[in-house]
């Protein structure tokens, strides 16, 4: 049986997906006066710079290239390779929005809302991807439905290895991963406004700052999968770095005055 209290973590999970992104929006349509279009270019960023480009080459290095995903199998490279890879393709893919999409938009408004349309959509994917699916196949396994629901598509070994993850994992993970997703996404507006300030004042040397912050916010959660760091350890540093995000969101306003 999945306990109750981890239904309850994937719950929350998905309301907080939905729920920071549109408090957000609300939040400085009020203070800054958001800018949509940016919104728009951040979840354009975001599905064709990460969903597409980045997972392209995830699939070719760490599966498909036999040799490269033998390299990566040790977790310091495995972590490096991950931190960087997703540092390099989303902060080019800002620094591209920004100079060619959002040429005569680029005020610190449009910083905020790049950030939060590339941070939102992916908050919101992983609570419907993540959180919507675990708490229908925690239903179907406290049901005793799960092999029956799920026989005909996935063979009995990726059932049963779906069944133990949920059933074993601490309810503290869920809780956990939940809420990451609010350093998370404060994380996403301030690389975009590094990015930003970068592109106003054509200095290329901030889209470098801001792929090595994005590479070490990464590297924890990679040193995780890879089991070569604790959860709590990891979710640590990104909480520690969220307030950092925070620290350069609200400092941004004089490097826009």
């Amino acid at each position: 049986m999945v306990s109750q209290g981890s239904i309850t973590a994937m719950i929350v999970q998905v309301i907080l997906g939905v729920l920071i992104p549109v408090a957000l929006v609300l939040y400085f349509r009020r203070t800054t006066g958001i800018s949509y279009r940016a919104i728009g270019v951040g979840i354009l960023v975001f599905f064709i710079f990460s969903q597409v480009l980045e997972k392209g080459m995830h699939y070719y290095v760490l599966s498909f290239n036999k040799s490269t995903a033998a390299w990566f199998k040790n977790p310091w490279l495995f972590a490096l390779y991950g931190g960087l890879a997703a540092g390099i393709f989303e902060e080019v893919g800002r620094w591209l929005g920004f100079t060619f999409l959002l040429k005569n938009r680029q005020q610190r408004k449009d910083g905020i809302s790049l950030g939060i349309g590339h941070g939102g959509i992916e908050a919101f994917l992983i609570a419907i991807v993540s959180g919507v699916q675990g708490i229908i196949f925690a239903t179907m396994i406290n049901a005793g439905k799960l092999e029956e629901s799920l026989g005909a598509g996935l063979p009995p070994e990726q059932i049963a290895e779906l069944k133990n993850r949920l059933i074993q994992t601490a309810q503290s993970e869920f809780w956990l991963g939940g809420l990451e997703r609010i350093p998370a996404i404060f994380m996403q507006i301030a690389f975009s406004l590094i990015v930003l300030y970068g592109v106003r004042n054509r200095k290329v040397v901030y889209l470098l700052y801001a792929i090595l912050l994005h590479a070490l916010v990464d590297f924890a959660p990679a040193m995780y999968q890879a089991h070569f760091l604790s959860l709590w350890v990891a979710e640590a540093v990104i909480w520690i770095l969220g307030i950092g995000a925070i620290v350069v969101i609200v400092k941004s306003k004089k490097w826009f005055a």
